[in-house]
């Protein structure tokens, strides 16, 4: 796995809405994220996800949202 990828997992997403949250693998952190942020159509509560995070003007966001399952 890249280095750069972190796993999480989806605590919400409101697709119409356009945004949610996910918690770092193992930690209490949360991380926003924007539906701009997914790679794939659909994330839903409790998938397991990789991510890059990112620093932006409002602090530390997720990004490159994809599946985290074993490949």
């Amino acid at each position: 796995m890249d280095p750069d990828l972190s796993l999480g997992t989806i605590v919400f997403y409101l697709p119409d809405r356009g945004f949610g949250y996910l918690r770092l693998q193992g930690t209490r952190e949360e991380f926003y994220f924007r539906r701009r942020n997914l790679l794939v159509p659909v994330v839903r509560k409790g998938d397991l996800v990789r991510f890059v995070l990112r620093d932006g003007p409002q602090g530390y966001y997720a990004d490159a949202i994809e599946p985290g399952g074993l490949g």
